[in-house]
Parts: C-alpha cells; structure tokens; sequence
C-alpha cells in the first residue's frame, strides 16, 4: 500500500542538524557569529557592545510576556529568540546608541528596546520556533529601516589606534580632500578623534548605478567612480568602512560562515549559488558605462564597451558585493531551516532566485538593504517549492 508523503512546515525537532539538540544546534550558530561580532566590536567600539546587548535584553524581556500571550506564545523558545535578537543586533549600526538629537531630533536610542520587541512581536505572529516560513529578522529589520532610514544611516568608522575602547560618535568631519587612496589601517590618524568621517561606499554605488551621480568634468566614467570617488576596496574586505556591526568585515563573515560549513549546520548549496547568481547578475545587467552632464549611458555587458575592460567590471562587481550585505544574508539568514526548502532541488531554486533577484535590488533600490529584500520574496516562495519538488513518496 503506498502512502502519500506529507509535508510539514518544519516542526519542532527534539534533535536538530548534525545530532544536535535545539540549543546546541543555535550556541553553534551564535559560535560562528562570533567572528562578525568581534570585528564589529572592533571597529565600532564600546557603543556597538550596547547595541547588542540592548537589543538582547529587550527581546528577552518580550519574550518573558509574549510568552503567555494565547497558544502562539507557548512555541516561543528562549534559544530561538535570543539567536534572532543576535542576528538583528548585528544588522544594525552602533552609532544610535546616543541620547543625542538625531536625523528627526530626537535621540535613537529607543530604536534598540523598539527592535527587540518588534522582533518577538513577529516571531509570536508567524508562529514561532519551526512554524514561520517569514524570517522575522528580515521583516523586522526592514520595517525598521524604512521607518527611520537616517537613523541608521552610518558615517563614521573608528581610527587603527581607538579600536575597540574607542567612541564611533566621537568623529571628525569630513576631510577637505575627499576620498583618500590609502587604505584604512593605513591612514595617518586624525588627531583628536576617536573616529573618521567615511563617505558611504553603498551611497555611492547606488548613486551611480541610478545615474544619479554628477560628472564634475563633463564626464564620470565606471573607471573614475572606482578609482577616484571609492575607498580601496581593502577597506570593506577587512572593515574600515562605516557599517552595520556584523556586515562591515566580509572577511569576519567569512570565516564566520566557513565554520557554520565546518559544523555541517547550513546546507553549502544555499549560499554558494547565492552568491554566484548574484555575481553573474551583476555581470551583465545594465549599468552606466559613463554618465555625462545630460544623461546615463547604460549598457547590457558593461564589459563590452570599449572603455571599459573586464578587469574594470569584475572590481565593481566586487565593491558592490563587498559593500552590500549578501554575504552576511547568504550565510546566516538564508540557510534557516524555517524559512529555506526542504528538498536539494527545492534549496536550489530558491537559492538562485534570491541571488537573481538580489542583483537587481543592489543596482537599482539599495545596495545595503537590496540583498534583504530579495531574501525576502524569495522565501514566500517557499512553500511552493515544497509543493512543486515533493520528496519521493515511502513504500
């Protein structure tokens, strides 16, 4: 007699990857974000410490009430909400741990407790631990960055010689010279400061790539952005760029996201075709070959065109990646098992589509926020492909 195989949207396991029971399965993964923790903490100093542990707190103190809070509040883990709180710690800037005015003139820090809460209050409604198939980091990071944009908007980075004990806020003004060739841990320190004033590497980007961006004489070319109105790129591989706390060193995410690899917790197929989609994308969809007074010149296979080579269009495609968040969402967001497919060619399809669909929203939404949001649709479509590539039925 054949039975029809039924899919379940990833219930709770008693042991989850690996052999691992559910807590030990998230103190792994908070393992591997140690490393992006640490640079963070590194090159943003004491008040990104604050950062996450406000927003710990916050969620943890939400957790204690939501839990009562009808039947959905009894699939509320603490490990589970204390490992997203982390993971939304690490996607926001220190820099709003003030009692300052900021951009609107109040001061943001209530955004720390708000996202804490927020983030529970997301988790209670998509239904808990191995229920949701929405990432509540994603949602709630997302709400909160198109509520307060400027807010979490960051400038400033810390000098080599105030790593760590240094103040992020405490931060020169722009230098008169502009964009300097010398990578960050080699620039003279400013005197004075704790940190530097650093132009925005996405902003700049997305500046571009809309043709926003004006000539200052007659003509902007691709190989002009990169070597005259961006950083050298050492400074977003090892983090001497304004950032969020745990996105800023690619280099930490790395080796963050080779342990989770090592402990066989994500499945590699997720964020290796992530990744190479993206690439590939980001490769042949139109940009600006030059922008001149009047208009943008785009083209399909910006390599193509003669005044820009192949080594020219690879470096860009490099700092759009490297200054963007993909590598941190391939490797700590999309691998969830609540929220990725269950099936190899399922994991497949959905990893190439986020990929696909994060080139696009790089290039012409946001570079810092693009990766998300393709994240995002790619994970409603889910259960679909749960649907469409079902395990082969038991006998």
């Amino acid at each position: 007699m054949r039975h029809s195989a039924i899919l379940l949207p990833n219930p709770l396991p008693p042991v989850a990857h690996s052999g691992l029971a559910v807590p030990g399965y998230y103190l792994m993964h908070a393992m591997g974000s140690l490393f992006p923790l640490t640079a963070g903490l590194m090159l943003y100093g004491w008040r990104a410490a604050w950062v996450v542990l406000a927003v710990l707190l916050s969620a943890t103190g939400a957790f204690i009430a939501w839990r009562r809070v009808a039947t959905l509040g009894h699939q509320l883990r603490l490990v589970h909400v204390v490992w997203l709180a982390a993971l939304l710690a690490l996607m926001l800037p220190a820099h709003i741990v003030s009692f300052a005015p900021g951009a609107r003139g109040d001061a943001p820090w209530p955004l720390l407790p708000a996202a804490g809460v927020i983030l529970v209050m997301l988790m209670w409604m998509l239904g808990g631990l191995g229920a949701g198939r929405v990432h509540p980091v994603l949602v709630a990071f997302l709400l909160l960055n198109a509520l307060f944009v400027a807010e979490l908007r960051p400038t400033c980075v810390l000098q080599r010689h105030r790593l760590l004990a240094g103040d992020v806020r405490d931060c020169a003004g722009p230098q008169a010279g502009g964009v300097s060739p010398e990578p960050w841990y080699r620039r003279p320190p400013a005197a004075g400061h704790d940190a530097v004033f650093a132009p925005s590497v996405a902003e700049r980007l997305i500046a571009y790539t809309r043709g926003a961006e004006r000539p200052e004489r007659g003509m902007l070319r691709l190989q002009g952005l990169l070597s005259e109105r961006l950083p050298p790129l050492e400074d977003l591989i090892v983090g001497g760029q304004p950032g969020a706390i745990g996105t800023s060193s690619a280099v930490a995410v790395i080796v963050g996201g080779l342990f989770l690899l090592y402990r066989g917790l994500i499945d590699h197929r997720v964020p290796l075709l992530i990744v190479a989609a993206a690439y590939l994308a980001l490769l042949v969809l139109p940009v600006p070959a030059r922008i001149s007074d009047d208009r943008a010149h785009w083209s399909w296979f910006v390599m193509r065109q003669g005044d820009v080579d192949w080594g020219t269009a690879l470096t860009f495609v490099h700092y759009e990646i490297m200054a963007s968040p993909l590598l941190f969402t391939a490797l700590f967001l999309a691998p969830d098992p609540s929220i990725r497919p269950m099936t190899r060619r399922a994991r497949t399809v959905y990893a190439l589509t986020a990929g696909l669909l994060a080139a696009p929203a790089m290039l012409y939404v946001s570079v810092s926020v693009g990766p998300y949001l393709a994240l995002f649709a790619a994970s409603l479509l889910s259960p679909m492909l749960d649907r469409w590539f079902r395990p082969d039925p038991l006998v």
